[in-house]
């Protein structure tokens, strides 16, 4: 009788403890989500449509209903009950047609909600601005999301089961209208948004036949990609060349916000004052949902005299000096710059030895070779456009050409998304470790300038220029 009694307590305490260690089991344990019928049965499509009911995807837009060009913000958010311990992937991301796509920054969470008297977690894995091109039904697409989760067994309770469960959101899609008819500008290109327009001089005084550069900046929010350069109209006594663009933009809110700033160079012809008139530029206002027009102040530009130099080089021309003798500075830039860094650096060196104060070093001090600050993530294969150069014979499409490709390339260089010579030269200058290299751009800049940009036509060499192109371009990789 003693023995059985003993047999009972060893029995009735290997019980209390499986129950004790049952309870301690983590989240992944889920014998609440399982009814008394499922632990009879095991039933396994029982218990994974069980787990299915706890987890989902959500797509969240900030409309459903839009104008063509007009952006919407799509967020897509996994839900799961955070009784479940899983391991959730996204296996696929939703795919989009017949509209721009920009990626939004976020948060990935979790956050936390109530749904029907329970909590879950709450992960966001995509938000998106989608601007629609076309008129119709904008599909927003599926993104897809793998669980691998495990289940205490209901019949063996040291086992567990192992579930993949996939869950997607629901098809959803967005109605996009074609933009109102009515009081539609006639300049009006499809923009949509919020914005402003702001137009200044690098300098309001300006010698004649010399470089103004006139800048305009549309500044606000919305599709930025589909703006355009706004028309100006020039006074009779200016010429006006193709300008560049640059584009800014910030992803942290929706509708994307930033600016794009177009630089447009300019001559005068004679001496006196001109005004350009207010630039316009029309859009669609997303907020009060009408056109919506705006403009600039009108500008005054002063044409002073030529500067002296201008006419000793018309001279200079006039006695067949070719482009040849011209662009030999070139090289003596870079060999004076580097004589004058040379002698700078024995200097320094010298003032420095003198003024050494006395040390006791007690350790070797370890000098790493300072690294580039430069790396390229993507090289253009140039030879293709520099073939195509090649076969230009006219002036004036040679250099436009020629500055486009030089500019492509000193961009590359330093990482850069700027597209105003200017700008560029600066950062090249502050970025790179070869002065020669950064005289041979902005001599190379010069002449092309000139050749461009100057009120009478040189007989230019396109040939030697095509050389210099391709030497300069080489070289700019060559430092990469």
């Amino acid at each position: 009788m003693l023995s059985e009694a003993k047999n009972t307590v060893l029995i009735f305490l290997l019980l209390n403890c499986v129950c004790v260690l049952k309870a301690q089991q983590s989240s992944a344990v889920l014998p609440s989500l399982l009814n008394s019928q499922n632990k009879s049965t095991g039933n396994n499509n029982d218990i994974e449509a069980m787990l299915k009911q706890k987890m989902f995807v959500k797509v969240i837009t900030n409309n459903n209903k839009i104008f063509i060009g007009e952006p919407v913000m799509a967020t897509y958010k996994f839900y799961v009950a955070i009784r479940i311990n899983d391991q959730p992937t996204v296996t696929k991301q939703p795919e989009f047609s017949g509209c721009s796509v920009k990626e939004l920054n976020f948060d990935q969470g979790p956050v936390f909600e109530n749904i029907n008297n329970e909590t879950y977690a709450v992960y966001t894995i995509r938000k998106v601005q989608l601007t629609p091109l076309e008129k119709g039904r904008l599909s927003l697409g599926k993104a897809f999301v793998n669980n691998f989760i495990q289940v205490d067994d209901p019949d063996e309770p040291f086992l567990t089961k192992k579930y993949n469960i996939i869950v997607s959101n629901s098809d959803a899609a967005v109605e996009v209208n074609e933009m109102p008819v009515k009081n539609k500008p006639a300049d009006f290109n499809g923009v949509a948004g919020v914005f402003n327009i702001a137009a200044s001089l690098l300098s309001n005084k300006i010698p004649v036949g010399e470089n103004g550069h006139l800048i305009i900046t549309i500044k606000g929010s919305g599709n930025l990609d589909a703006i355009n350069k706004p028309k100006v109209i020039w006074p009779l006594t200016t010429e006006h060349f193709d300008g560049n663009d640059s584009q800014h933009i910030d992803q942290d809110d929706f509708p994307i916000s930033g600016d794009r700033v177009f630089d447009i160079p300019f001559i005068g012809r004679k001496e006196g004052t001109i005004v350009i008139p207010p630039i316009q530029f029309s859009f669609f206002n997303t907020g009060l949902k009408n056109y919506q027009t705006v403009s600039t102040d009108s500008i005054a530009i002063t044409f002073t005299k030529a500067l002296a130099k201008k006419d000793e080089f018309t001279n200079v021309v006039n006695y067949d000096i070719t482009n040849r003798k011209y662009l030999w500075i070139v090289g003596a830039i870079a060999v004076a710059v580097a004589f004058i860094g040379f002698i700078s650096y024995k200097r320094n060196q010298s003032k420095l030895k003198a003024a050494k104060p006395d040390v006791s070093i007690t350790t070797v001090p370890v000098f790493t070779q300072p690294q580039p600050v430069y790396h390229v993530r993507y090289r253009t294969d140039f030879s293709r456009y520099l073939n195509e150069l090649e076969k230009i014979t006219e002036n004036k499409p040679f250099f436009e050409r020629s500055k486009n490709l030089l500019t492509k390339a000193v961009a590359e260089r330093i990482e850069s998304t700027q597209y105003s010579e200017h700008v560029l030269l600066d950062e090249l200058k502050q970025r790179t470790y070869n002065a020669a290299v950064c005289h041979k751009v902005e001599a190379l800049y010069e002449a092309i300038n000139l050749n461009l940009y100057a009120p009478f036509e040189t007989d230019a060499d396109l040939a030697f220029y095509l050389s210099e192109v391709k030497q300069v371009i080489e070289e700019l990789q060559a430092e990469s």
